[in-house]
């Protein structure tokens, strides 16, 4: 089984069925009182695990994981309330839920929402967001998945008297295969740009000369941080330049073939900050969302150009599917004394 399961202590009663569903993988929480997390699952299985020409298949595909993946919460509880986000709402995916066009309020309801009937009942689709192109080609389209609602689901982790709406800007960068940097004012999206930082990692060190030239080895941050420093030089080759440079410094025997794919992780993220921070720099504070050791890296990326950054963990996307459904009236915060804490 590739599955990873999780309970939380104490007692909560299950509130929602909340998914985080990509690309290649897709992540499955069990959400009680507040968006408290009292199972989750991952799962290896993506969207490219359902993709097929015949939609009947796909359906099928589809349907067959998500009933894997929480089929027995739903059986326990059938009138659970279920929400998903990410690449399963593209064009690819079981439905497409389409997208919001930027500058947009994050507060999503009930008629953004796509509802996809099932065997167990309705899965409802958060949107995406896109940047629209202008006519002039100017400005380039862009667009996201997922990342959309890790964004609400990382501001509502903030400290109350932090949160949005404010009048201070904030930059939230969400590292990853494809890696979003977004502007944030006033609780709206008003701007992000995509970096196939992540892809071109994995594409070289598994299909290209690099990943011929590296060895197995152990995790080496003084190698990273020498590709941070190469990847902000001034002037610079250019990133393509650089990353050739790095076979022929193992070549010349100057840097261990263990150390190479640090080396190279380093260099690319150098590559990607000193291009988009100019224009995401948000007075200098910058939000991490995502893997923790991914962040790591992005952090220290920043630290060179002397920006300091905050980490919110990838569990922001629950937070965020939770926050979407209370917003949409799916599920109906019971009052306490503490509900004020239930929502961003």
């Amino acid at each position: 089984m590739d599955w990873v399961k999780q309970q939380t202590a104490g007692k909560s009663s299950p509130r929602l069925v909340a998914l985080d569903w990509g690309t290649s993988s897709q992540r499955a929480w069990l959400l009680g009182e507040g968006g408290r997390i009292l199972a989750f699952r991952r799962r290896e299985f993506g969207l490219l695990g359902a993709t097929g020409d015949d939609p009947r298949s796909r359906t099928h595909g589809y349907e067959a994981a998500f009933d894997e993946a929480c089929g027995d919460w739903l059986e326990a509880d059938p009138d659970l309330p279920a929400i998903a986000c990410g690449m399963v709402g593209s064009a690819q995916g079981w439905r497409e839920a389409g997208y919001l066009t930027i500058p947009t309020d994050l507060a999503i309801g009930a008629a953004d929402l796509t509802a996809v009937p099932h065997p167990r009942g309705v899965l409802h689709l958060v949107p995406g967001l896109r940047v629209a192109p202008a006519a002039d080609g100017s400005v380039a389209g862009d667009v996201m998945r997922g990342e959309e609602t890790q964004i609400i689901g990382a501001l509502g982790l903030l400290p109350r008297t932090e949160r949005p709406p404010t009048e201070r800007p904030l930059t939230i960068v969400l590292p990853g295969t494809h890696s979003k940097w977004t502007r944030v004012e006033n609780h709206k999206i008003v701007s992000f740009v995509t970096s196939l930082a992540g892809e071109m990692y994995g594409l070289m060190m598994q299909h290209g000369i690099l990943g011929r030239t590296a060895t197995v080895g152990v995790r080496n941050d003084a190698a990273f941080e020498r590709g941070l420093a190469t990847g902000t030089s001034v002037p610079s080759r250019g990133l393509l330049a650089e990353l050739f440079g790095a076979r022929v410094l193992v070549l010349d025997g100057l840097l261990d073939p263990a150390s190479l794919p640090d080396y190279v992780s380093g260099v690319i993220i150098a590559d990607e900050v000193r291009h988009l921070l100019p224009d995401y720099a948000a007075e200098g504070r910058i939000l991490l969302c995502g893997n923790a050791d991914l962040c790591r890296r992005y952090a220290k990326g920043l630290q060179v150009h002397g920006v300091a950054t905050e980490t919110v963990a990838e569990e922001a996307a629950a937070q965020g599917l939770w926050h979407v459904a209370v917003t949409a009236g799916l599920v109906r915060p019971t009052p306490h004394k503490n509900a004020e804490k239930e929502t961003p």
